[in-house]
């Protein structure tokens, strides 16, 4: 198996532990993977993996951090049957990183279009994705903390033969202008 690569931004507390509750009753194959929203699906890059570290930190130097906020849960079924938290707030700055990172030795044709969303289970039947998405619907509902973080940086990971995800390097938005008026 190839390397595959991507890059994710991580969900903090307590909307982290909510969601990676969801994933552990809903998906227990996905509770080994820490909460986030993926901004590169995942894609072979060459190594060594410094020209692609340098160009996510050169593009993410560009974007300042912004708010994100889970707006409500929905389904991809009949194209795959994976069940999701959709974007409501941060929704389009999600996908203008995506855009902007997407480039250079980063650059794939995506499978599907890039929808920004937070994955609960996946690989279901019609039958078991409405299930979940009922269940995952009315959970939402009951849940008492803000949908909203903060997006301030990404990780580059690689997926293991265990599939399990590694994080590689951490790369922070902004700050192309911090150090240019000391």
């Amino acid at each position: 198996m190839a390397e595959s690569y991507s890059v994710v931004s991580y969900i903090p507390d307590p909307l982290a532990g909510f969601v990676d509750g969801l994933r552990g009753r809903f998906d227990p194959g996905l509770a080994a993977w820490r909460a986030h929203v993926t901004i590169l699906p995942p894609r072979e890059l060459p190594e060594p993996l410094d020209e692609p570290i340098e160009l996510l930190r050169r593009q993410c130097a560009q974007i300042e951090p912004f708010d994100a906020a889970i707006g409500g849960v929905s389904t991809f079924w009949p194209v795959t049957g994976v069940v999701y938290f959709s974007f409501g707030a941060g929704a389009g700055r999600l996908l203008e990183l995506h855009d902007a990172l997407n480039t250079g030795e980063l650059e794939r044709r995506e499978v599907y279009a890039y929808i920004p969303h937070v994955t609960i289970a996946q690989e279901l039947d019609e039958d078991r994705a409405y299930s979940v998405l009922g269940d995952v619907e009315h959970e939402w509902k009951q849940y008492k903390d803000g949908p909203t973080f903060r997006v301030e940086s990404l990780f580059l990971v690689r997926r293991t033969p265990e599939n399990l995800w590694i994080d590689l390097a951490p790369i922070r938005l902004g700050g192309l202008l911090a150090g240019s008026f000391t």
